[in-house]
């Protein structure tokens, strides 16, 4: 075993892009620098927080993206793109403060590895700035040692400790300007002060745990010893200041002053990203530009093991992942089928960080082939989910095929590197069919598929949660978006394997069309001309029904391009069918009809409220596989237009994308924001990019 883990973590450093080493990679707090550490997993994290100036024991310390019952916060990601540059702006009313965070990196080659700079454009009343380092223990099997050297100059405030495997010196070199003037730092009168600095060496806490013990930690427990874990310097601005926080981070050389100019320079970096940005999507729309910075400001790099229900490989093994997040506040935390939306942008204009999240995902795989759903490895994000545990009996969409495909035939010089991967691809496979397919009494597979579940009525692997799956008494027996996603699966299967394995190929064909048709001869509704899941009574096989309730389940033939474009009709019974008064709105389409008796039932997730990826999914459809029949251009636009006006109105109102909208009369968005995943499927319905 210990010989396995060495061999995986090996494999992993030879690919190592050090340019990746810094980054925004704990995005669920409101501005944090963290490392992609990969040789001992115990990150340096250094991390914005600030609070309103008062009494010490009544301080709302401000770390975390703010509680979802309110809006007032905003939280906008003005530019990001995922690897160098970042500019963020927080509104905070309850402060009546403005904030700019900037962190600009630097080419390797480079003196300083990066600038993070943290500046105030509006205060209105006292406000306590931090910005907190801290060496954080993440890896239980490579106890951390390291501490924190702090000395103060004339120029700033140096923090020195080693680096991860204690070959070089890191150093943060903290300069503060207040209304343009350098600030005293050797002040020592208190009253006339207003910085302080403490020190802590924190043997019990994760670095930024949501709970309240870090605000204890930093102002019950700091001391000023000079071999702490964490560093907090806080600085008390007041109303009117105009306060830069600047930290320069290096371990080339002993710094001793700031970064001038890194105003100028931000605006020639913002200048170039949106150059960069028109030139791969062809479009300067606001709105798309600022869906894209807002999935690149949700990814994230986490390491740890999982808890599931049964404790397979990957549970217990420790791993890492670097992954976008659906939502920084509400879901901060890898998810299967959502990354897959979110690498259909990523990789068109960062496939380098495309490509290390999908071999990420695929190295978390079991023995045989399981690739959990959710993954919140560490401590630090299983705090905001604690009852959450792993199913290997569950599978989700497998997605990331969107993303192979789109990086085998756009990029060649990664054909390799994905063939190293294909044969754990084909070990998922494997897994995904034995546990959704359906076999006969012989074992052999029957051409159906039914996504497990924990009861009849709930499939969180499906994606799609609480959409109905019964009727009464009548459960499901074949799933049709099980039956689409593997029919698609065993395509996409089949077309690497021409490329890495090509005496498998009649086989997967043969598979593919005896999945096809058995869709086409079983679960289309001669009655309707639409795909259905089948019903049946349990414990009987002698009569099975179509499913009453139609929604998005049933789109996803049509979604995935699986019906021949020579039957007009069932393509444009799907077109009528999402025109109809119980599945259209101006705003979207609806998740399932209005006249089911299920909608906005249950939890009314997926029971009525428009979610973006399934239109996108239609959108991508009808422009990729169904342009030329009639009808299809112009609802196409109709539901384009409608989608743009509604997720671009919200933003522009409200501050946010979200994470679904609702159907009935004002289109609002609805549930987690800031929703940084699969709606910002916007920038390529936007720039038409599919």
């Amino acid at each position: 075993m210990i010989v396995i883990i060495f061999a995986i973590i090996s494999i992993i450093l030879c690919d190592f892009d050090e340019r990746m080493r810094w980054g925004t990679y704990k995005p669920q707090l409101i501005h944090a620098v963290t490392q992609r550490n990969m040789k001992t997993f115990n990150p340096i994290t250094g991390a914005l927080m600030y609070a309103d100036h008062i009494g010490t024991d009544d301080r709302s310390l401000v770390y975390k993206i703010p509680d979802l019952n309110t809006e007032q916060v905003k939280i906008n990601p003005v530019h990001h793109n995922g690897k160098d540059f970042n500019v963020q702006v927080i509104s905070d009313p309850n402060t009546k403060s403005i904030i700019q965070t900037t962190l600009i990196k630097f080419p390797i080659e480079s003196k300083v590895n990066f600038v993070d700079e943290i500046k105030t454009l509006v205060i209105e009343k006292p406000l306590s700035l931090f910005y907190v380092l801290t060496i954080e223990q993440f890896n239980q099997f490579n106890l951390e040692t390291r501490t924190f050297q702090v000395n103060v100059t004339n120029h700033g405030i140096r923090v020195s400790t080693y680096n991860e495997d204690e070959t070089r010196i890191e150093h943060f070199f903290i300069t503060i300007t207040v209304n343009d003037r350098n600030y005293q730092y050797n002040c020592t009168d208190e009253k006339l002060s207003n910085l302080t600095i403490r020190t802590l060496f924190n043997d019990y806490i994760f670095n930024y745990d949501p709970r309240p013990s870090l605000m204890q930690a930093i102002f019950s427990n700091s001391t000023n010893a000079n071999d702490s874990n964490l560093v907090a310097i806080e600085f008390r601005a007041q109303p009117g200041d105009n306060v830069i926080i600047q930290v320069t981070q290096t371990d080339k050389y002993t710094p001793d002053y700031g970064f001038d100019n890194l105003e100028q320079l931000s605006d020639s970096l913002a200048a170039i990203n949106k150059f960069n940005f028109k030139k791969v999507f062809g479009t300067d729309n606001k709105c798309a530009y600022s869906s894209f910075s807002n999935l690149m400001a949700g990814l994230l790099f986490t390491y740890g093991n999982l808890s599931c229900v049964i404790n397979k490989d990957t549970c217990t093994a420790f791993k890492p992942m670097l992954s976008h997040t659906p939502s920084r506040f509400g879901f901060p935390r890898p998810f299967l089928w959502d990354e897959g939306f979110h690498n259909m942008i990523a990789c068109k204009i960062n496939p380098d960080i495309c490509l290390q999240s999908l071999e990420d995902w695929i190295n978390t795989m079991s023995i045989d082939g399981w690739i959990p759903r959710e993954q919140p490895r560490s401590e630090e994000l299983r705090s905001y989910i604690p009852w959450l545990k792993e199913d290997p009996r569950e599978s989700n969409p497998p997605t990331f095929f969107f993303n192979f495909e789109y990086l085998i035939d756009n990029h060649p010089e990664y054909k390799e590197r994905i063939g190293k991967t294909y044969l754990k691809l084909f070990s998922w496979y494997n897994n995904w069919f034995r546990t959704q397919a359906i076999f006969n009494d012989k074992g052999k597979f029957s051409g159906f598929l039914k996504w497990w579940g924990p009861d009849e009525d709930s499939n969180l692997g499906s994606g799609l949660d609480d959409w109905p799956r019964t009727d009464g008494s009548k459960v499901s027996k074949y799933n049709i978006d099980a039956q689409s996603w593997g029919y698609f699966f065993t395509y996409h299967m089949a077309k690497l394997a021409r490329l890495y394995d090509v005496g498998i190929v009649n086989n997967l064909e043969q598979r593919l069309e005896l999945i096809l048709n058995k869709m086409n001869s079983d679960m289309l509704d001669p009655t309707d001309l639409i795909y259905k899941d089948i019903l049946y009574y349990p414990n009987t096989d002698d009569q099975v029904f179509y499913s009453p309730h139609r929604g998005y389940v049933n789109l996803f033939p049509l979604g995935l391009g699986l019906i021949d474009k020579s039957r007009v009709d069932i393509i444009q019974q799907h077109i009528n069918f999402m025109r109809s008064s119980t599945m259209w709105t101006q705003f979207g389409i609806r998740s399932l009809e209005s006249n089911s008796t299920e909608f906005r039932k249950k939890s009314n997730y997926w029971t009525g409220p428009i979610w973006v990826n399934i239109q996108f999914l239609v959108l991508r459809a009808l422009k990729l596989y169904y342009w030329e029949i009639d009808g299809v251009q112009q609802f196409y636009r109709d539901l384009r237009s409608n989608m743009i006006e509604t997720i671009c109105s919200q933003l522009e109102t409200r501050g946010y994308f979200y994470e679904h909208y609702n159907q009935n009369l004002d289109g609002l968005g609805q549930g987690n924001r800031p929703f940084n995943g699969w709606t910002s499927l916007i920038t390529l319905i936007i720039a038409e990019k599919y």
